[in-house]
């Protein structure tokens, strides 16, 4: 196999991210952590792995699949593994590199923009991206940025957007994978999310959705093929 992804929830797979890989002539390998799967010991023929979104909280070291895969993350990380993560994920990857989990000074729930940083002007996740790209958030919690991260795109109400940790190794509090369909299953699912919005909040998330998802598609889709490019340059 050439990508691990690892899942937390059946409704929030790798979508795009999933695609692009095939679409390029790699194959994947899912796991389903929160229903029982293992995380492998053996990650030699790894290329790199996508750690998806999910509703749990990176805090919830109480389950044991959650504490597991921090292990799992923190050897990994320092073993220089090329990562994607989404969402939860990025907030894995954070805490397994020793950052603090918080809440989110604002529960971002639907379309905001992000902003590129000094750190971003040589980074290739970003080559060809717009300085100011809105991206579709759907969390509650974020984390304290660490000296082991870099910077790479933020928002004045919750600094913490995108960051690198090691080469290739990249965290998105972000859903650049999404599609319309996942967007509505969200929607259905999140009952304390659903409060939060109220009727029009949920609106107008249905109308932002037909502004800024196909823009973001795009650019989701040449980040994917920069991180592809990164890790090609790696060597991994």
């Amino acid at each position: 196999m050439d990508f691990l992804v690892i899942q937390h929830l059946d409704i929030e797979p790798p979508a795009l991210i999933g695609e692009l890989l095939s679409a390029a002539g790699h194959s994947l390998r899912t796991l389903h952590v929160d229903t029982g799967d293992s995380l492998p010991a053996d990650t030699s023929e790894l290329r790199g792995v996508i750690i998806m979104g999910g509703p749990q909280s990176a805090n919830a070291t109480h389950l044991t699949y959650i504490r597991d895969e921090l292990q799992w993350l923190k050897k990994r990380v320092d073993e220089g593994l090329p990562m994607m993560g989404i969402c939860l994920g990025a907030q894995l990857m954070a805490k397994a590199a020793g950052a603090v989990m918080i809440p989110s000074p604002v529960r971002e729930l639907g379309w905001f923009p992000i902003y590129h940083t000094i750190g971003a002007e040589h980074d290739p996740l970003f080559r060809d991206i717009p300085n100011t790209l809105t991206v579709f958030q759907w969390h509650g919690e974020t984390f304290a940025l660490t000296d082991r991260m870099t910077l790479l795109a933020t928002h004045p109400d919750v600094p913490a957007q995108v960051f690198r940790l090691g080469q290739a190794q990249y965290g998105l509090q972000c859903h650049v994978e999404v599609n319309a369909s996942m967007i509505e299953s969200w929607v259905a699912y999140g009952t304390s999310e659903r409060e939060h919005l109220g009727i029009e909040g949920i609106s107008l998330l249905h109308k932002n959705t037909s502004l800024y998802l196909e823009p973001m598609q795009h650019y989701g889709r040449q980040i994917v093929a920069n991180w592809l490019q990164s890790i090609a340059e790696y060597g991994r």
